[in-house]
């Protein structure tokens, strides 16, 4: 099951934009047509939209493609490879700790893992439908994972271990974060909370004051608080491993996305509608970058440069300094995808089950 606020965000991007960048097909457009009448064969052009985004073990960035059912890899001079990962829809992606980097898969129902060769393999979740959607390695060593159609939270050793542990309320569990006391963090995007899970699966609750909030992604900052956005509404919220909530207003145009923290003290968070990325300074002031008209910044990360890169669903990443300078990237590879095919393709799984 796709996360539906997260699809429908990046479908009205595409509507807005009024076109997506495509990679277009082999053809032998070079040699000339030998009648009139004979016409071209017909190709499907692959609509190139990349989906979230992370910073990788080596020092690039990598990003999901879920119309192409691709994973790309773009390095931090702009340099792009793809890796083909089978019939799947990669959503969200993390670095694990193995050398790898691992995925959600809500289409497969099941958690993907792509090495550097570019070798993938799966592991299917026990629930049917059970909606995997955002991703964080933890602080054990472990993937953690939301379910968010099944109301469950996922854990997966590298090896393939899985165990799942059912919430005792429902809610959609959206995005996860990894936080330095050890917990993991999740928005309950339906129940307008932010819930809290020990190691253990103790749960504690930390309701929102606003109704229709809907927390979505969420992230722990350098200084081990935790930020989040309000999909219903301008705001960006603050929890203190303490429980102490605080939340941040931003302007009416602005509905935030995705978010980022920098270690500068910044929070970072999208406004694809608003063509806007904001930042939450350590003192509570919000200052706002607006970018051209055609910029739909979506998903963001740091990356290991200092600077903020993000994908925008018209086929490019984008590269934000925290001065505002921006660049893109095209999400496609220079040479026709060279790389996506010679890299070896399985689909197995690992793991008991």
């Amino acid at each position: 099951m796709r996360h539906p606020l997260l699809f429908a965000l990046v479908v009205i991007a595409l509507a807005q934009a009024g076109c997506a960048a495509r990679k277009p097909a082999e053809s032998s457009a070079a040699a000339p047509a030998a009648k009139a009448a004979a016409a071209p064969p017909k190709t499907h052009a692959i609509i190139v939209a990349p989906f979230a985004i992370a910073s990788g073990f080596d020092r690039a960035m990598w990003f999901t493609e879920f119309h192409a059912s691709r994973i790309g890899r773009i390095a931090l001079d702009g340099s792009v490879t793809t890796f083909n990962v089978g019939a799947a829809l990669p959503e969200r992606i993390v670095s694990g700790p193995d050398d790898a980097m691992w995925f959600t898969d809500p289409a497969g129902d099941r958690i993907g893992r792509l090495d550097p060769s570019g070798a993938y393999t799966y592991v299917p979740l026990r629930t049917p439908d059970a909606g995997p959607a955002s991703i964080t390695l933890g602080r054990d060593g472990n993937l953690w994972f939301t379910e968010h159609a099944a109301n469950r939270i996922g854990r997966l050793t590298p090896l393939g271990t899985l165990t799942e542990y059912v919430l005792p309320h429902p809610g959609g569990p959206a995005g996860i974060a990894s936080a330095r006391d050890g917990n993991l963090y999740f928005a309950e995007n339906a129940s307008n909370r932010i819930d809290r899970m020990a190691p253990n699966g103790r749960i504690d609750e930390f309701p929102l004051p606003n109704p229709g909030s809907r927390p979505n992604s969420i992230i722990a900052a350098p200084d081990g608080k935790l930020w989040f956005t309000e999909l219903g509404a301008n705001r960006i919220g603050r929890l203190n491993p303490d429980g102490r909530l605080s939340e941040f207003t931003l302007p009416a145009s602005l509905t935030p996305f995705d978010i980022a923290a920098t270690s500068d003290g910044k929070v970072w968070a999208t406004a694809p509608r608003a063509h806007a990325v904001c930042a939450i300074l350590p003192d509570g002031r919000v200052d706002t970058i607006y970018l051209a008209d055609t910029v739909f910044p979506g998903f963001i990360a740091a990356g290991p440069d200092g600077n903020l890169w993000f994908t925008e669903p018209t086929g490019k990443i984008g590269r934000l300094t925290v001065a505002g300078v921006l660049t893109e990237f095209p999400a496609a590879p220079a040479a026709n995808s060279a790389a996506e095919a010679s890299a070896p393709r399985h689909n197995l799984l690992i793991g008991s089950h």
